[in-house]
């Protein structure tokens, strides 16, 4: 499966209910630094995602971490327009 790409990208859950958005900050120093968003979303009946859950600020380490750990667990990826969420 394919990583994180260093900008973001999506991943659905295997049961078509969630959504996660990883979204970098390029405002660090360093790459490894480089701060992430983690948004959580809820899918309407088509697969799109309609309701944003939750935010977490990650580091890219982190991120590629929690990114890998879904992959494993079946998450697949999606190229949804990105959303704005607050």
């Amino acid at each position: 499966m394919k990583s994180l790409d260093i900008s973001g990208g999506w991943l659905v859950d295997p049961n078509n209910k969630w959504a996660i958005h990883f979204d970098s900050k390029d405002n660090a120093s360093k790459e490894t630094d480089s701060e992430f968003s983690i948004d959580m979303w809820g899918l309407d009946s088509d697969g799109n995602p309609l309701k944003f859950k939750s935010r977490r600020k990650a580091s890219k380490n982190d991120s590629l971490k929690t990114w890998n750990q879904l992959v494993s667990s079946d998450w697949s990826m999606a190229n949804f327009k990105k959303l704005k969420s607050a």
